[in-house]
């Protein structure tokens, strides 16, 4: 059984929320980089969302200290810069009130089931101060909402040749327009 990868990249230089592809079928990821290597984080839509939003709730019920006191990551990095990109299984959100630093977490689970023991499990934690935080929780927002409309009726996204929505029982032939 291999060893799991866990990644601190300490207090990060840079921190984005990014999305590819057309609405309905993007994909969204978080990158991280600091002088420790950069990870990529992809996920799901809604963990954007959920991330977005606690970051932005924490932010706001948190207010910042005067001044903020120093920073040390938990355990110390040696050696050469890492890269790490894997798709989200579970993330965590840490707010030290002391320094006014967020730090996240992510780890993928792999696929852990009786055939395949040998998958390494990757974890990867960063740090990043309060200004970071409420940019990246307003982009993640920003991108989640610039997807497909939804029905105001059954609340299922719109494709843009139209919606037969499910709610009028189908008597509308064409269904809600995308607008």
């Amino acid at each position: 059984m291999p060893e799991d990868q866990r990644v601190d990249l300490g207090l990060v230089d840079s921190i984005k929320a990014a999305t590819v592809g057309e609405p309905g079928q993007r994909t969204f990821n978080i990158t991280a980089q600091s002088a420790r290597g950069q990870a990529i984080v992809w996920m799901e839509k809604d963990q954007l969302l959920q991330l977005s939003l606690a970051i932005r709730q924490l932010a706001e019920e948190q207010k910042a200290p005067d001044p903020p006191t120093a920073f040390f990551p938990e355990y110390a990095h040696t050696g050469e810069p890492v890269a790490v990109e894997f798709k989200a299984g579970d993330m965590r959100l840490r707010y030290d009130a002391d320094s006014d630093v967020f730090t996240m977490e992510a780890t993928d689970p792999g696929d852990r089931n009786d055939d395949s023991e040998d998958e390494e499990q990757v974890a990867v934690q960063f740090s990043f101060g309060r200004r970071a935080a409420e940019e990246m929780a307003e982009e993640g927002q920003k991108m989640v909402a610039a997807g497909r409309p939804i029905c105001p009726y059954c609340h299922s996204p719109i494709e843009a040749d139209g919606h037969v929505c499910p709610k009028t029982n189908g008597h509308s032939k064409t269904g809600i327009p995308a607008e």
